[in-house]
């Protein structure tokens, strides 16, 4: 349970690392605000947000678990479902009191997550999972383990 915790947690602070880094550099790179067009941002964001948190978590469990592929399901598995969920809970909330009750998709992809689509809550956790599942399981020479 404690793995699990300390997982969640890392994940949550590389959620947040990548997430920044990624509107910056969309910003940077389009020179324009992710809200203008919520198809181009919501690609590139997307796909930070699909692959590289799951990357790193797999690099990590692969150099410092002893049983990194089942970590890695776990762990991952848990974050996308804390992740989808929490994201359109607080949408939700935030749509139905004062906006005048807009689609809470709508509104998430609007305000605040313009990758946050169907394709993003389904075929992205499949994806984010199944990615770090593979990366933990890529052989390594336990004599170079830390």
């Amino acid at each position: 349970m404690q793995k699990l915790a300390v997982g969640l947690a890392m994940m949550t602070f590389l959620y947040f690392v990548v997430l920044w880094t990624a509107f910056a550099m969309y910003h940077v790179m389009f020179q324009t605000p992710f809200d203008h067009n919520w198809d181009q941002s919501g690609m590139f964001i997307g796909i930070w947000m699909v692959t590289i948190p799951y990357l790193i978590l797999g690099f990590i469990l692969r150099y410092f678990s002893e049983r990194p592929v089942m970590e890695a399901f776990q762990i991952s598995l848990l974050t996308v479902v804390c992740e989808r969920v929490s994201i359109y809970v607080i949408g939700y909330a935030y749509a139905s009191h004062g906006y005048g009750n807009p689609e809470p998709l709508q509104f998430i992809r609007g305000e605040a997550a313009p990758y946050y689509t169907p394709a993003y809550i389904f075929a992205g956790g499949i994806i984010s999972v199944l990615l770090a599942m593979v990366v933990a399981r890529i052989r390594v020479n336990r004599a170079n383990r830390v």
